[in-house]
């Protein structure tokens, strides 16, 4: 091969960046081999890449065809950074593993499927990787270099307009749409490469003390920001309520928690990887070292609230939504799914709901990174030793100097204000709870034999004596698995948790769980109720009026109000939103008891006082834990691991623990969950 002289050999890229190397890039692009190769000068700046660092490099390759002129590749390659301090401080390592997993796998296996279904307009809007390599010392991505067809990335701090902001609204919607029809069509594969190929490497129980100082510096920024445009307002304790809770581990739930709707994400959407041709509508997505499975409102959020000002939102955010929805439903009946099946336009809300806060918690970071000025970017290779230094040491971030930054930052509050989040359905969840149980309170006052009658009706379900054999062994499962969870994390972090909380969770478990739970749904008082009995989210339906429906009564049983009160508390909530609004949740629970109950001419605090409900909650709360250690391990399933259960031959009934296989807690998360309850 014929090698010019050249300033930066390629073993200054990586010591496996070979000859062969080359040739295989060259025989990705379509040719047979390199024949000569040079590396030209870069205007890679600073802030170009913190996990790594950057060449470019120019290929000529000899054709296939043997009376083709020689080829030309261009291709930029992205190594881990030789400085091992900065390599270790910043974890390239796992950013590089995850990012080549996407490529060398996750990707191929996309449009694999994507090529099985032959679609009219195929995505392909994912830079080219010729190669990927990764041994946690040498890792390179060679990709095609966007920027000799004419692509070039927007300014981060300018931010983009409206029809840019719909083509990558669009594309994201594309992209998740290859993971929606695949998980349908071939659910089994889907499931291997997205919980095998993808990890998360950003917000991790196991990752928090590498980040959450850096993150309480941002935090600062964010108040700073808040308090000096919009000081004592409503929005400056909007944002404070948003951080009264631990941000990090709030992260770590939304990422972690999944669904049907959960797609293979980017997981990095700003402005910086999209790249927008200088001449056509073509855009292309880069960097997916952040790559991870969750749901498709992370990669929404994120690119909504760090790419886009509050006037655009403000006059488009229901277009930037239609023109999310519209490329992915026409990816999907491309793909040959119904996207009224797969992921209508109403679970697209629902996820924005529970998930849109995950962008507030990008964008403090992300928007104070894109207004940095390159001066003010650090040179990470100053790190000296091999040792992995903090983070908030090396990247040093003031707070915004420009008035226009500031609001940047603080009116993304204002937007995720404006639409709500989790804590507004469980507001509208728990105020329906209240009026219906007003309507036993008020009937019974008032009709007290019909309303005896009513409840003569009704028969317990779940837990009762004679039903102890049939859930007898299914509940020991569940309890060891709780027990294993314990275990486990007082093992990998023994100052997390008291002796007296271990000695309370034992006792907990070590107990008659079963027999606690039939004594609590057959204690009746003066304030018993016909509860709902099964009040988990799944059974409660959202109209964007603001209206609530609840379903399925299977469950319902008569007993105390705080039954409702805590299954759902403890089974639909984080510890973050407990910690925050639980005392919102029970004020906002009474006041809608009270109002419904005086509408209906019942003195709420005769019939039922507060002091009472707090009675109640003291007497009944348990059975939040009861109902907790069943439905956290059963939330953690996988889909590939929910049983088929029509798969049950004959007519006999079969032990529950033989058809609900449910298996230890994998995560760290899904542990923490369970014993938060506690």
């Amino acid at each position: 091969m014929d090698t010019p002289r050249a300033a930066v050999k390629l073993s200054d890229i990586s010591a496996k960046f070979t000859e062969d190397t080359l040739d295989e890039i060259v025989r990705n692009a379509g040719g047979k081999r390199c024949i000569s190769w040079k590396i030209p000068e870069t205007n890679f700046t600073k802030g170009d890449a913190y996990l790594s660092e950057l060449y470019r490099i120019q290929l000529t390759g000899e054709p296939n065809e043997p009376d083709r002129e020689p080829m030309v590749v261009n291709v930029v390659v992205k190594t881990i950074p030789k400085n091992v301090g900065r390599r270790n401080t910043f974890r390239s390592a796992d950013f590089f593993r995850n990012e080549a997993n996407f490529y060398n796998v996750v990707l191929k296996e996309l449009y694999r499927f994507q090529d099985s279904r032959n679609p009219k307009n195929p995505f392909k809007d994912i830079d080219r990787c010729f190669v990927a390599y990764t041994d946690g010392v040498n890792d390179f991505i060679a990709m095609d270099d966007l920027g000799q067809y004419g692509y070039k990335t927007a300014s981060r701090a300018k931010g983009v307009g409206l029809e840019e902001c719909q083509r990558c609204m669009r594309a994201l919607g594309r992209f998740h749409a290859l993971s929606l029809a695949m998980k349908e069509q071939e659910p089994d594969r889907f499931h291997e490469i997205a919980h095998q190929y993808v990890e998360e490497t950003y917000y991790d129980a196991r990752l928090k003390s590498w980040y959450n100082n850096f993150l309480q510096v941002q935090l600062g920024i964010a108040r700073d920001a808040m308090a000096r445009e919009y000081p004592g307002t409503d929005l400056e304790r909007t944002m404070e309520k948003f951080f009264d809770c631990d941000l990090y581990d709030h992260m770590v739930y939304l990422t972690h928690a999944r669904n049907q709707n959960s797609v293979i994400n980017h997981g990095d959407c700003w402005m910086p990887n999209f790249m927008f041709h200088d001449s056509t509508p073509a855009m292309r997505m880069i960097d997916f070292q952040l790559a991870r499975y969750s749901s498709p409102v992370l990669d929404i959020s994120f690119f909504v609230y760090s790419c886009t000002s509050q006037e655009l939102r403000e006059a488009h955010y229901q277009d930037l939504l239609d023109a999310y929805y519209g490329g992915l439903a026409e990816m999907l009946r491309d793909l040959g799914s119904n996207p009224d099946v797969v992921f209508p336009y109403s679970e697209l809300e629902k996820e924005l709901k529970q998930y849109a806060r995950f962008g507030c918690g990008m964008g403090i970071e992300s928007i104070p990174f894109s207004l940095l000025d390159e001066s003010d970017v650090p040179d990470l290779d100053k790190i000296t030793g091999d040792e992995a230094i903090a983070i908030e040491t090396i990247w040093i971030l003031r707070p915004i100097a420009s008035q226009a930054g500031r609001l940047r930052l603080t009116d993304m509050f204002r937007h995720a204000t404006d639409m709500g989040v989790e804590l507004d359905e469980c507001l509208r969840c728990i105020r329906s709870l209240a009026r219906f149980h007003a309507l036993s309170f008020a009937m019974k006052r008032q009709e007290p034999h019909t309303f005896q009658t009513l409840v003569n009706q009704l028969q317990e379900t779940y837990y009762s004596a004679r039903l102890v054999p049939w859930y007898r062994n299914f509940m020991q499962r569940i309890v060891t698995i709780a027990k294993e969870a314990l275990a486990i994390e007082l093992a990998e972090d023994p100052a997390a948790y008291s002796a007296s909380f271990q000695r309370q969770v034992e006792s907990f478990l070590d107990g008659n769980i079963y027999g606690m739970m039939v004594e609590l749904t057959h204690t009746r008082n003066q304030y018993s109720v016909i509860t709902h009995g099964d009040c988990w989210l799944p059974n409660f339906l959202f109209h964007p009026s603001d209206h609530v429906r609840m379903i399925d009564f299977q469950m319902v049983r008569c007993g105390s109000p705080v039954l409702d009160i805590v299954l759902f508390v403890y089974c639909c909530t984080d510890q973050a939103l407990r910690s925050q609004h639980y005392d919102q949740l029970l004020g906002a629970y009474y006041q809608s008891f009270s109002e419904l109950l005086t509408d209906l001419g019942t003195d709420p605090h005769e019939t039922f006082p507060a002091s009472a409900l707090s009675e109640e909650l003291q007497r009944f709360g348990r059975f939040g834990c009861g109902i907790a250690v069943e439905s956290i391990p059963l939330s953690q399933l996988d889909e590939s691991d929910v049983p088929d259960l029509d798969s049950i031959e004959g007519t006999e009934a079969v032990p529950l623990e033989q058809i609900m296989t449910v298996r230890s807690i994998k995560t760290r998360y899904g542990r923490r969950r369970l014993l938060d309850i506690k």
